[in-house]
């Protein structure tokens, strides 16, 4: 399960998407699905947490949003064949790193970030599989 690192999983008070990614792996562990979340350090879960980012960049300006945000995406991707599935919370970027992978990504899209990304969905739709939140 990729997170977006914006803030926490689950939030502290903000963090729609989140919330979503809190209530998805909780319930797949509590059903016992192997369950590897790629979220913040501080994050909750009773899944298996892999962290990169202390906190999440809105919760502390002094983290590069960037930065974190290559590193977190990178984390997941270079263990995609430990897994049977990457869930994407993360929006259109980890497309880009999708063909470089077996593994197949499942991104789930939590509202309409921008006109602009559109651009990335269609050069991934070849082998995107999309859910719409």
């Amino acid at each position: 399960m990729l997170a977006p690192i914006s803030w926490r999983v689950p939030p502290r008070h903000y963090g729609p998407w989140e919330l979503v990614v809190s209530n998805l792996t909780e319930g797949l562990v509590r059903r016992g699905v192997d369950v590897t979340l790629f979220a913040t350090a501080d994050s909750i879960t009773a899944a298996k947490l892999v962290a990169v980012s202390p906190t999440g960049y809105s919760e502390d300006p002094g983290l590069n949003a960037k930065v974190y945000e290559g590193l977190h995406i990178a984390a997941a991707f270079e263990r995609a064949d430990e897994f049977d599935l990457i869930h994407n919370h993360f929006d259109f970027l980890p497309l880009t790193y999708s063909r470089l992978v077996r593994t197949p990504v499942v991104t789930t899209i939590h509202g309409f970030s921008s006109e602009q990304n559109l651009r990335v969905f269609r050069a991934y739709n070849d082998i995107a599989h999309l859910v719409r939140d």
